[in-house]
């Protein structure tokens, strides 16, 4: 279940899915805010969506990082709702605890338009999930939506881990909440977090970097819990802000770490992306697959051909995003990792 920001670079990973990846996979997108009013980047979204999505893709759209439109009648996750119906998108819609009455009428509006599932998101950058707190606020949301427990997925959300001692820190966490969903029939569990610090600028040049996926090892320390899988892909849990003209770089996932790769742009003609992406090919840690890995991974391999243009930041994130999902289906499937499909 990836955690994707609704951005350029996001979409054309996702378009680019193999239908064998699609059926496995329930990505929640994050609809990212313009500055432009809530409704046209709804507006925005769902035009993302629909030249996007693969047939048979169910998304589900958190709108919780737009603000409520101050007049009329229009609400962007309706519009999205709507929209995506209209053109035969599925989708759930995402609640968090303490959204307001009128955010959680929304919620309630989108699920009757699709199939009436719905993803009850809990934790944030700022708190921890509760089981407590949770556990208090399922009367309200029975009484205000007619949640049904049995058509909503629970995703446990711990935002940013990056240390071992944020490991330490979240995992009774993680495991206590884990034990009180278990106690509800929910459609599904599943946990959620991040390893990818806000900035990369600070790491070397001309050399790959090792990032350790402190994501992935949460769950691998939780996995006896039989919860599904999330992550935040390559990107940082937070929204952030784009940055004016990066370096030319690449976020690379690997069985435990991502190697990033920086290389700045020189006085040469020659763009540094095709020999960064010559490096990339040629290491230990490109997989045995080569280029027929994913979709991403064709496109680096084409630039290590010195072919094709060398791109820009969208898509440099695309094909580092397209290898990432792939890359975290072929290990859950050498886990044992029980699917999600089934269950939406």
């Amino acid at each position: 279940m990836p955690i994707l920001k609704g951005r350029e670079g996001e979409f054309r990973a996702i378009a680019q899915l193999p239908a064998a990846l699609v059926w496995h996979m329930l990505p929640i997108f994050e609809v990212v805010p313009s500055g432009n009013g809530s409704i046209r980047d709804a507006y925005r979204f769902t035009n993302q969506v629909r030249e996007s999505a693969p047939a048979d893709l169910t998304i589900a759209v958190d709108v919780r990082h737009l603000t409520d439109p101050t007049g009329g009648a229009r609400r962007p996750l309706r519009d999205i709702a709507e929209d995506l119906a209209a053109w035969g998108i599925p989708m759930l819609p995402v609640l968090h605890l303490y959204d307001t009455a009128a955010r959680l009428a929304d919620v309630r509006h989108a699920a009757d338009l699709h199939n009436g599932q719905m993803i009850l998101r809990l934790g944030s950058d700022t708190r921890d999930p509760d089981d407590g707190e949770a556990e208090e606020a399922l009367e309200r949301l029975r009484n205000e939506i007619g949640l049904n427990i049995e058509h909503c997925h629970v995703v446990l959300d711990v935002f940013e881990v990056r240390s071992e001692r944020d490991l330490t820190r979240v995992e009774p966490v993680v495991r206590k909440c884990v034990s009180c969903a278990q106690r509800y029939p929910w459609r599904s569990v599943t946990v959620a977090a991040g390893a990818m610090p806000q900035s990369i600028s600070q790491l070397p040049v001309y050399t790959p970097t090792a990032l350790r996926r402190w994501d992935l090892r949460l769950w691998q320390r939780v996995q006896d819990l039989g919860i599904q899988y999330a992550d935040y892909s390559i990107a940082h849990p937070g929204m952030g802000g784009a940055t004016w003209r990066p370096m030319p770089s690449l976020r690379y996932s690997d069985d435990e770490v991502w190697w990033i790769y920086r290389w700045p742009r020189g006085a040469i003609d020659r763009h540094p992306m095709y020999d960064l992406c010559k490096e990339l090919v040629t290491s230990d840690h490109w997989p045995t697959q080569g280029r027929g890995f994913s979709w991403g991974d064709r496109e680096i391999a084409t630039r290590a051909d010195g072919v094709g243009g060398p791109g820009n930041a969208a898509n440099w994130r695309a094909w580092t995003t397209s290898h990432h999902l792939a890359q975290v289906m072929d290990q859950l499937g050498r886990s044992g990792y029980s699917d999600l499909r089934s269950k939406f």
